[in-house]
C-alpha cells in the first residue's frame, strides 16, 4: 500500500507564514466590520457640535473621516474576497491598512480638539473621556496586530495630550492626572493587546491545524480508497486468470472442447453413477474424414482453423446437457447422458448434416470437410473402456463403409452370446 503523504505519527503544524496569513486574514474581517460601525460615531460628534463650531469645519472634518473609513472598508473588501491572496499581497495591505489607521487616529485627535468648551470643566472631561474611549473600542479591532495597535494607542494618547496642552497650557500643571491616566490607559489597552494578538495567533494555528488535518484525514482516505480500488481490480483479474487457466486445465486450448483428461473422468464418474440408477447413456466417436489430406493441401493453419470450427458447430447442435470433448488429433468425444441408441443416432446424423455444411476458405478456395461418427450404448455392468471401444469400433465401421456416415454398435440383449 502507497503510504500516505504524511504519516499518522508527524505532528501537524501550520507555519509562521501562514499563520501570520490567516491573522492577517483575520483582521482584514475584523477592520471591515469596524470600518461599517466607525461611520455612526462621526455622524454622532457631528451631531453633539452642531452648536459649538461652524457647519463647514464639521463637515470637512466628518468628509475626511468618512473617506479613510471607505477607503479601509474597500480594501479590507476586496482582499478578503481573494482567498488565494499570499503573503506578499497580504503585507501590501497590512501597510495601506496601517497608514489608514493612523490616519484615522489622527482624525480622532482632531475630533478630540473640538472638545474645547473654554474651560476644563466636568463637561468637558466628561466628552473627553466619551471620545477617548470612543476612539478605543472603534479602532480596538486592530488590537490583534500589536505594531499597528501600539502605533495607533500611540498617535490618540500623544495626539490628545498636545491637543490639551495647546488649549489648556496649565493643564499639566493642575490637572497632572490626565496625563498619566492617558498614558497608563493606553499601556493597558497595549497589554491586553498583546493578549488578544496571542489568543488570535493560537486560535488561527489551530484553525489551521485542523484544516491541515482534514486534508490528511481526506487524502488518507482517497488513498485508501484507492489501494481498495486496486486491491479489486487485481482481484478480478486474478480470479479471471484462475478461471482462464481452469479452463486451460478442463478445455483444449485450440478448439475450447473439454480436454481428453477431463471427459475420461466425467465418463467414469457418470458410469458409476448410472450402473446405480440404471438410466440410458450414450457415447458417439466421431472422426473428420481424410483431415491429414486437408493438412497436407492447405496447411495447418487451416487445419487448426478447420477443427476450431467443427468444435463450435458441434457444441452448438448439441443438447445442454450432453459433453463434447477432443479425444485426440481430429477425434472427438460426446457423452449423452439420458439417451437411447436410437436417440444418439439421430442427433449423430444431425450433427453429420451440420459439419458437412460447413465452408472452409483457403487460398481463394473453397472446400468442405465431412466426419464418420460411431455411437454406443452403455450396457449393463459394462466399463467405461469398454463402452467407449465399442463406440470405436463403430466408427471404424462407418470409416470402412465409405465415410460420411454414422454407425451403431449393436445392443447385447440379456442372455445373449
Amino acid at each position: 500500500m502507497t503510504a500516505s503523504p504524511t504519516a499518522p505519527d508527524t505532528p501537524l503544524d501550520a507555519s509562521d507564514e501562514q499563520v501570520e496569513v490567516g491573522v492577517m486574514h483575520e483582521l482584514c474581517l475584523r477592520n471591515r466590520e469596524s470600518t461599517v460601525l466607525g461611520l455612526l460615531p462621526i455622524l454622532l460628534i457631528v451631531w453633539a457640535h452642531l452648536d459649538v463650531h461652524p457647519f463647514s469645519e464639521l463637515a470637512a472634518w466628518a468628509g475626511y473621516m468618512a473617506v479613510v473609513q471607505v477607503a479601509r472598508f474597500t480594501l479590507a473588501h476586496r482582499y478578503i474576497h481573494q482567498p488565494e491572496a499570499q503573503a506578499a499581497r497580504l503585507r501590501r495591505w497590512y501597510a495601506l491598512e496601517w497608514l489608514g489607521v493612523l490616519g484615522l487616529a489622527l482624525g480622532w485627535v482632531g475630533g478630540a480638539a473640538m472638545l474645547d468648551t473654554q474651560a476644563m470643566d466636568p463637561l468637558f472631561y466628561l466628552r473627553l473621556i466619551f471620545v477617548v474611549g470612543l476612539m478605543s473600542f472603534l479602532l480596538s479591532s486592530t488590537g490583534i496586530a500589536v505594531r499597528i495597535y501600539a502605533s495607533v494607542l500611540t498617535v490618540l494618547v500623544a495626539g490628545t495630550l498636545a491637543m490639551l496642552y495647546l488649549q489648556h497650557p496649565e493643564f499639566p500643571t493642575h490637572y497632572p492626572v490626565v496625563p498619566v491616566g492617558l498614558a497608563a490607559y493606553g499601556f493597558m489597552l497595549l497589554i491586553r493587546s498583546r493578549g488578544e494578538h496571542r489568543r488570535t495567533h493560537d486560535w488561527v494555528r489551530a484553525r489551521l491545524n485542523r484544516q491541515l488535518l482534514l486534508t490528511q484525514l481526506n487524502a488518507t482516505l482517497d488513498e485508501e480508497r484507492r489501494t481498495k480500488d486496486l486491491l479489486r481490480q487485481q482481484s478480478e483479474e486474478l480470479a479471471l486468470r484462475n478461471r482462464e487457466l481452469g479452463e486451460l486445465a478442463v478445455r483444449d486450448g485450440l478448439t475450447r472442447a473439454l480436454r481428453r483428461g477431463h471427459i475420461e473422468a466425467e465418463l467414469r464418474r457418470l458410469i458409476q453413477s448410472l450402473h446405480r440408477k440404471h438410466d440410458d447413456f450414450c457415447v458417439l466417436m466421431l472422426d473428420i474424414d481424410f483431415f491429414k489430406r486437408v493438412n497436407d493441401t492447405w496447411g495447418h493453419a487451416v487445419g487448426d482453423e478447420v477443427l476450431r470450427q467443427l468444435a463450435a458447430r458441434a457444441q452448438a447442435a448439441l443438447r445442454a446437457g450432453d459433453l463434447f470433448g477432443r479425444w485426440g488429433g481430429e477425434e472427438f468425444i460426446v457423452l449423452m447422458p439420458g439417451t437411447r441408441l436410437a436417440e444418439a443416432v439421430e442427433a449423430a446424423q444431425r450433427l453429420r448434416l451440420a459439419i458437412a455444411a460447413l465452408e472452409f476458405n483457403a487460398n481463394g478456395e473453397t472446400f468442405r470437410i465431412t466426419i464418420s461418427i460411431g455411437a454406443a450404448q452403455l450396457q449393463p455392468q459394462e466399463s467405461a473402456d469398454a463402452l467407449v471401444g465399442r463406440a470405436d469400433e463403430a466408427l471404424y465401421a462407418a470409416k470402412h463403409a465409405g465415410r460420411n456416415c454414422v454407425m451403431a454398435s449393436p445392443l447385447v440383449t440379456p442372455g445373449g452370446a
